[in-house]
């Protein structure tokens, strides 16, 4: 089992230090990603990626996982789940089409969860992933 610190430039290394996590971790062909969050930067210094934008932050964190599977050795074609949390269910089902544009006839298994806050204030969604590559 490997674990990797995120190579795609989103967020630094103080933040996997401090809150004591990796963005993903390969055990055999199994690719597991952490929540990729619409931020970038180091702990005290975290810039929020498209405030108020649903749509800008949900397009800003696929292409974050589709990097950070690339770096797994993985491809969006490879993801069998999906789960996105959101502050902000009615808005999101109104971006389904950045889903279906991403992972087009294969879709994976999907939970989409409506929740009270994530972990910036301004944050709309999080997504995390487990892919196993083919």
């Amino acid at each position: 089992m490997s674990a990797q610190l995120s190579a795609s430039g989103y967020l630094g290394a103080s933040v996997f230090d401090t809150f004591a996590f990796a963005q993903t971790v390969v055990a055999g062909d199994t690719v597991h990603l952490s929540g990729m969050t619409p931020l970038r930067g180091e702990v005290g210094a975290l810039e929020l990626v498209c405030p108020g934008d649903l749509r800008g932050q949900t397009e800003f964190e696929l292409d974050i996982l589709r990097r950070s599977l690339e770096q797994a050795g993985a491809r969006l074609a490879d993801v069998v789940a999906l789960t996105v949390y959101t502050t902000d269910i009615d808005g999101l089902t109104a971006h389904a089409d950045l889903f279906r544009a991403c992972f087009g006839a294969a879709p994976p298994a999907a939970t989409w969860v409506q929740v009270q806050r994530l972990l910036h204030p301004g944050q709309l969604v999080e997504i995390t992933a487990t892919a196993v590559r083919r």
